[in-house]
């Protein structure tokens, strides 16, 4: 395989005997994306989203280019590292950032947003591909990072995150961006002023009301009070979270949930090519089978909460993938078989994609806004290990034919099972600390002890 006027195979020294070092660069761009999620979350919840967000897009736009022009097949793996990397910085901080804007109610245009973005942008990789089959490889590169040209725009209109400036005392920077807001939005700048001290005084009556639900567990042997640990108020650690059974019970939940969404979407991706038809046409069917399920997103997430959405979404893909499988085995040679099959794995996607989608707009509302990022990012660090997992699912599919299947049905029902475990945050504002999301579980308890005494 030769692309126009870039290196073969044979010139980056990895035909014959080494011929396996190619899946290699796939391997190793999920292996930095996966140390990238777990360092650059820490750096954007202390120094701020949009200097992260800024310096992981600027990298990504050089190492982009420095990938088009790599001289030999190892710096061209080294480069995917890196670029895998800040790739991670990019993504979580403009999840973050989306959440953090918009207020509970209006919360799901972010998501929706968010995902039509998502979808339109996969396809757009196989059209690219289509397009750009007879130029080098090292121009269709160039034409994918060049998106990134992007980050000039952001310099110039993104600002920091209120949520994040308020809850890092950050005065004069929120001043600011709220006179600007007034100014874009014709509004006077008093009346927002106002308005901000007004849920101030909201937010500071809601802290002592979670301390009051909190401090039976923080009594102390002399009947005071252990007022909350200051620097779980402001600079709390994971280690706070881990801490706290409820708390860690919903960390493991969630890391769980997307590990299984990631190897059931990219999995279902890699198999696309057993379809019938272009290879190119099946990935952009796929990546367009993500559009209903942002509308299923969109209209159930606010209606009927963030868990029943989750859990309806990976119940369709547990069940729509299980029944792929079977029609799969039982009419293997009928002309029906893979009618179905097709028909039900594309179930089986558009169920696990929406529920991806749902992940990434339920997790960051599950933490305080100091680990937010770092939440997400843990998270997301976890997904890489079913992206690493996601392209031996063909492989298994050679000796085990039902396998990938079963497999990825068994954990999308298992996901919608846990998924009950965590708490609602519907209709809530974004938490401040860790105990306003420990308050979420007390008042859920509460709320049940009482509907326990009335069913009595």
């Amino acid at each position: 395989m030769e692309a126009k006027n870039g290196l073969t195979y044979h010139e980056m020294d990895i035909v014959c005997d080494r011929a396996h070092l190619r899946g290699f660069a796939q391997t190793l761009l999920i292996i930095g994306q996966g140390i990238g999620a777990f360092t650059l979350p820490a750096f954007s919840d202390r120094y701020g989203r949009r200097p992260v967000q800024l310096f992981s897009h600027l990298c990504f736009l050089g190492l982009g280019v420095g990938v088009a022009f790599a001289p030999t097949y190892t710096v061209f793996l080294v480069l995917r590292v890196f670029l895998g990397f800040v790739q991670q910085g990019i993504v979580l901080t403009k999840m973050t950032i989306s959440i953090e804007i918009f207020p509970s109610r209006h919360r799901k245009l972010s998501g929706l947003f968010g995902s039509i973005m998502w979808t339109f942008c996969t396809a757009s990789i196989a059209l690219i591909a289509y397009l750009m089959q007879t130029y080098s490889w090292r121009s269709t590169q160039l034409a994918y990072c060049s998106v990134s040209l992007y980050v000039i725009v952001q310099f110039f209109l993104l600002d920091e995150s209120l949520s994040w400036l308020i809850t890092n005392n950050k005065t004069k920077q929120v001043t600011k961006n709220l006179k600007k807001a007034a100014r874009m939005s014709g509004k006077d700048y008093h009346t927002v002023l106002n308005v901000y001290k007004k849920i101030q005084k909201q937010q500071e009556s809601e802290k002592s009301l979670t301390e009051s639900l909190l401090g039976s567990k923080d009594q102390g042997v002399n009947g005071k009070t252990a007022t909350v640990k200051e620097k779980d108020k402001t600079k709390p650690s994971f280690l706070d979270l881990m801490k706290r059974k409820r708390l860690a019970a919903n960390v493991f939940v969630l890391w769980f949930v997307w590990i299984t969404d990631s190897l059931t979407v990219f999995g279902l991706f890699m198999m696309s090519h057993s379809l019938a038809g272009s290879p190119h046409l099946n990935f952009v069917l796929y990546s367009l089978l993500e559009a209903p399920s942002v509308l299923v997103f969109y209209f159930m997430v606010d209606r009927y909460g963030r868990k029943k959405t989750s859990m309806t979404l990976h119940g369709t893909a547990g069940f729509a993938l299980l029944a792929a499988t079977v029609c799969k085995s039982v009419g293997k040679g009928s002309s029906w078989s893979p009618i179905a099959v097709t028909a039900f794995s594309c179930l089986g996607m558009f169920g696990a994609s929406g529920a991806w989608g749902t992940s990434f707009f339920f997790t960051p509302e599950m933490f305080p806004t100091n680990l937010r990022n770092f939440g997400l990012g843990t998270s997301s660090a976890c997904s890489r290990l079913g992206g690493m997992l996601a392209p031996f699912s063909s492989l298994l599919a050679e000796y085990v034919e039902w396998a990938p299947g079963t497999i990825f049905g068994v954990c999308c029902l298992l996901a919608t099972v846990l998924v009950n475990i965590l708490p609602e945050t519907m209709g809530r504002e974004l938490p401040q600390t860790v105990d306003d999301v420990e308050a979420w579980h007390k008042k859920t308890d509460v709320k049940t002890d009482k509907d326990m005494e009335n069913f009595h």
